[in-house]
């Protein structure tokens, strides 16, 4: 393998010698705009005024087309259109070129459409994007609540006492998927449990998904995927916004935000946002609150600068909550009540700052800097069970991107560095540490055309605490046709467990705590052969995508509930434990306004414990998600379900418990139905929806109710909604910046 890259990396270098040092790739789509609906125009011809290099335009109307230097002007061609005279100046510019048929165009126009869900073809990685239209098909008022018409990613309850959530991705549980955004860290140590109620969702711009290890870039942690927020930009978002939520457990939000475009170079915008639950709620009778009741706000301020050579974007975010759960009528100030309690405090503030350097004289050359530092403060209460953590982080990445020769073959490099200090308490026990983890990394590219692209990269990290980290990743893609990508990937990650912070749910229980202090980090290669196939119907885009994922733990930090319901164990273990998924998804459009979407997965996760494999516990074997929604042509109304089947789960044991707080080693299969209809006027949108339509509720989901303080209590024990049917309201106003001319 080792000679295998050296060998490559020589015939990069060879071919570069040969290419011209400032060839160029320019990429766009020809389309027809008519009566609003948007056509592709295979077969245009495509040629420069300056340069010989010509092209073609593909089925789906894209092309591209190579050029020795710019500006130079292209002259696009069509039967049954007239001739257009384009001015291209910058090849980093995905082009939308539209003509019109029958009459001379004056110009150009450069359109950017939002899709609701989309996977690019041309892209090595298997990038899964989710624009704004997908996200407004459900309240979404924060990332845990994103993924609601989304079958990659899983969301469930962590416990019926915080009511947080957490995600699953490949079967695996959320902490073996990167979160961040704009490339920036957002849920990770601390925040790891309750770092997606942090984020708005109308604060979003868009979502990438990519599954399995991504890019060497974004450091050594991705296992089972990469989940990236675009946020809305200074120079682009709205002037004024405005959004506001309610629902029938008294939960209340409001979000608002505003942009300004001071010049031609500077741009600024601030988001707030605003929760609360006024009132307690008891739904499934068990004498614990449903949700938390108390407040949450959250503060981002941003500026942007785009310079000729230079450009950066910096800012503040925080996010404060102070909630309080337990049981009903559980009242902090009174602490003789001995009810039990649910205390849940969090504070987070954080400086960021991105500088992007075009190197002159290198046309394709780019200098980036990350800066990120951050305090993350908690203090939560569950019964007699305290846990509070403090968290000082620094982040630092640096990437250089260039080319070697010409755009067939760019590299990006670069350095990092993470410095991390924790200090937690859980009862009456401390816990200190500070990981210091300096790294470098390349990635190469080899891009033929877009047809093949190669990406291969290694990054090596070295930990204060355990020494080095190597992480080599392969990503292949190819197009067998304009329509269709294949793509394979393989790939090493790590990731440095923090067992009380990964698991702060499960100490909503009365279960005693056993961690070995003698873990490692945990271990895992993941592989993964995915397929995409695009085709029209009645001249609408649909997909069909399959995707298989194997990722093996060469070592796992295994958090074992089995060994008796009364205790806890958490320890390091080279044992077999892996995980299988696979999932099938068909996207169709089979009228103008109509998409249908349905989808089906299939995971396999199993873990060793005390000797034994298991599956793993709340993790389905099968579920399946089918959506199908609905706009009217004049884009006023749009009607959207969203039905998700969940397959059994196997649950930890409790047979040693007492009869009466025992339950069954496997869950039941169930429904969970979405609905939501919105009407647009002018500036407004309004919306009312339902979730969990078929008001499906686990029935003596706390273990122990009863006796909260006594030795069998399990408020954990989550593997369906225990809420019931949820009824919302809301709206939106808009009011977008004025575009200069």
């Amino acid at each position: 393998m080792k000679n295998s890259l050296i060998l490559s990396f020589l015939i990069c270098i060879s071919a570069g010698a040969r290419a011209q040092e400032n060839n160029q790739i320019v990429h766009g789509r020809i389309v027809s705009m008519t009566n609003g609906t948007e056509e592709q125009i295979p077969g245009a011809k495509i040629k420069w005024k300056k340069d010989t290099h010509m092209a073609v335009s593909k089925v789906d109307g894209t092309f591209e087309i190579e050029v020795s230097g710019l500006p130079d002007t292209l002259f696009i061609k069509a039967v049954g259109y007239q001739v257009l005279a384009f001015e291209v100046r910058d090849s980093k510019i995905d082009y939308t070129i539209n003509l019109t048929a029958g009459q001379m165009l004056s110009g150009v126009e450069v359109v950017a459409e939002d899709v609701n869900k989309s996977i690019d073809l041309l892209d090595p990685f298997n990038i899964e994007k989710i624009g704004q239209d997908e996200l407004r098909k459900a309240a979404c008022c924060n990332l845990s609540e994103s993924f609601e018409t989304n079958a990659s990613v899983d969301v469930n309850m962590t416990d019926a006492i915080s009511g947080a959530k957490k995600i699953q991705m490949l079967g695996l549980d959320g902490i073996y998927t990167q979160i961040q955004y704009e490339n920036l860290p957002m849920v990770r140590g601390l925040s790891s449990s309750y770092g997606l109620n942090s984020t708005p969702g109308t604060w979003i711009e868009s979502i990438q998904i990519t599954k399995g290890t991504g890019s060497v870039v974004n450091g050594y942690e991705s296992m089972a995927g990469l989940i990236n927020l675009e946020l809305k930009q200074p120079d682009k978002g709205e002037a004024f916004y405005v959004n506001f939520y309610a629902n029938k457990f008294s939960r209340m939000e409001l979000n608002i935000h505003g942009a300004h475009k001071l010049n031609d170079k500077w741009s600024t915008m601030t988001f707030a946002h605003a929760s609360n639950y006024f009132v307690e709620t008891d739904v499934n009778k068990d004498g614990f609150r449903d949700y938390p009741i108390g407040y949450a706000g959250a503060l981002l301020h941003r500026w942007n600068y785009a310079g000729k050579n230079y450009e950066t974007k910096f800012g503040i975010r925080a996010n404060y909550a102070n909630q309080v759960g337990g049981q009903l009528g559980y009242n902090p100030s009174d602490a003789s009540s001995g009810l039990y309690q649910g205390i849940f405090k969090t504070e987070h503030v954080e400086l960021f700052s991105k500088q992007g350097i075009f190197i002159k004289g290198r046309p394709q050359g780019s200098l980036g800097l990350i800066n990120q530092l951050e305090y993350h403060h908690m203090n939560n209460q569950f019964g007699n069970n305290t846990y509070e953590g403090t968290q000082k982080k620094y982040y630092f990445n640096s990437i250089y991107n260039d080319i070697l020769g010409n755009t067939n073959h760019s590299y990006k490099t670069g350095l990092s560095f993470v410095y991390d200090n924790y200090a937690q308490t859980y009862n009456d026990s401390d816990f200190f540490k500070t990981e210091i983890v300096p790294g470098a990394f390349f990635e190469y590219t080899y891009n033929q055309l877009d047809k093949f692209i190669l990406v291969a990269g290694v990054r090596g990290d070295y930990h204060n605490m355990y020494g080095e980290l190597f992480s080599p990743r392969l990503h292949i893609k190819w197009n067998i046709s304009p329509k269709n990508a294949l793509r394979i990937s393989t790939g090493r990650g790590y990731r440095i467990p923090n067992p009380y912070a990964d698991n702060v749910s499960y100490m909503a229980s009365s279960r005693q705590w056993i961690v070995s202090p003698n873990f490692r980090p945990e271990d895992a290669i993941s592989s993964g052969i995915t397929f995409t196939q695009k085709f029209l119907t009645r001249s609408e885009v649909s997909t069909i995508s399959v995707d298989y994922f194997y990722t093996h733990f060469n070592n796992q930090l295994v958090v074992d509930m089995d060994y008796a319901p009364s205790q806890l164990y958490i320890y390091s273990t080279s044992a077999r434990a892996f995980s299988h998924s696979l999932q099938v998804e068909l996207m169709v459009k089979p009228a103008k306004g109509l998409e249908l979407r349905a989808a089906y997965k299939y995971y396999d996760v199993r873990s060793t414990y005390h000797g034994a494999q298991h599956q793993m516990a709340f993790v389905p074997k099968f579920r399946a998600l089918f959506n199908a929604g609905y706009t009217t042509r004049n884009k006023k109304w749009s009607f959207d379900a969203t039905g998700n089947w969940v397959g059994k789960k196997r649950l930890p044991s409790t047979a040693a418990n007492p009869v009466a707080y025992q339950r069954p080693l496997i869950s039941e299969r169930y429904w969970i139905v979405n609905s939501q209809i919105t009407y647009r006027y002018k500036k407004f949108s309004f919306y009312v929806g339902g979730e969990n339509l078929l008001n499906v509720i686990q029935k003596n989901a706390i273990i122990g109710a009863d006796d909260p303080f006594g030795a069998f209590f399990d408020a954990t024990q989550m593997w369906a909604p225990v809420t019931g049917y949820n009824i919302y309201v809301g709206f939106h106003l808009a009011i977008k910046q004025k575009q200069e001319k």
